[in-house]
């Protein structure tokens, strides 16, 4: 099952976020509620089943560890990472520090959970909105995506 559609919630005053009944569903019955999430580069989180992570892990460790640009991208994405399980509500505990990181510390407390296939992204509202105006917001932006799709084979 993929991780697909958008949705939006809130985080609670203890840093807990609802996960989508849909999300939810396919993180219990494929997933045994293990999460795995990180910072990404672009200012959001990152939340892997653990299962999937787990193959990231190792296709980051078998990446030449004599680059410094994997070796910064580890030491950034593989120690932000955190162990989290869904509670019986289905919430998932942010801690501190990936509240911090990706703007879900601030006053406005809505979350953006994006679906991206085999992971989901959490952005606070205020990034998901830049981010997305980033995208569709000029017709050069829209044609480097398309150009890169197509040059990887992918129309749509």
């Amino acid at each position: 099952m993929s991780f697909r559609g958008r949705y939006e919630y809130s985080l609670d005053t203890k840093g807990r976020l609802n996960i989508p009944a849909k999300f939810r569903e396919i993180l219990v019955h494929e997933y045994n509620s293990e999460l795995v999430i990180t910072t990404a580069l672009e200012g959001c989180l990152d939340c892997f089943p653990l299962a999937v992570w787990t193959e990231v892990e190792e296709k980051l460790n078998a990446l030449p560890s004599s680059r410094i640009e994997v070796k910064r991208f580890k030491r950034f994405y593989i120690s932000g990472a955190v162990e989290c399980s869904l509670d019986k509500q289905g919430r998932v505990l942010l801690p501190p520090t990936l509240r911090s990181w990706s703007g879900l510390d601030q006053k406005d407390n809505n979350v953006v959970i994006a679906g991206q296939i085999n992971k989901l992204e959490l952005w606070s509202q205020e990034r998901w909105s830049a981010e997305q105006e980033y995208i569709t917001g000029s017709s050069e932006s829209i044609k480097g995506i398309v150009g890169v799709l197509e040059e990887l084979g992918v129309s749509i």
